[in-house]
């Protein structure tokens, strides 16, 4: 009987549903700087579904913007380098938020960017994910030596 039981839950619990969150997302950063200039990434947030347990602004690529930058305004964030993200807090469902984060340039090069959107909570569910990912803010920037 017990193992009836067990059954009957690892079932239910294998059938659960994944939370399915939706927002638009525009996002804009800087394009190009000297080291020791000033650097900006605004990401427009409006949640269309559930409330997003600590939305993380995650990068999906070796280059991050918190590394580049000296990060001088978190713009209500804070960096959670174990997930590669600015964690932004709870969004709430139909909440629409602006994060700001200033920096300065630190380091030269050609860095390339993919930004996406996912909750910092397990089991870390992406923001407008689909069967080929989730979708993606994309941008470069060019930071020359001063």
């Amino acid at each position: 009987m017990r193992a009836a039981w067990i059954a009957v839950a690892l079932l239910t619990f294998g059938c659960e549903t994944p939370t399915t969150f939706t927002a638009s997302v525009q996002a804009s950063s800087s394009q190009s700087s000297k080291i020791g200039g000033r650097a900006q990434l605004i990401v427009n947030v409006t949640n269309t579904g559930p409330l997003i347990p600590h939305l993380g602004l995650t990068f999906q690529t070796p280059d991050r913007w918190y590394d580049v930058h000296e990060v001088t305004d978190m713009g209500g964030c804070t960096i959670d380098g174990d997930h590669s993200a600015f964690d932004c807090g709870d969004l709430a469902a139909g909440a629409t938020a602006t994060y700001s984060i200033s920096g300065v340039a630190r380091e030269a090069g050609t860095f390339r960017y993919q930004l996406a959107l996912r909750s910092l909570v397990r089991p870390f569910h992406y923001v407008n994910d689909h069967p080929d990912g989730a979708d993606a803010q994309v941008w470069e920037e060019v930071v020359q030596a001063a």
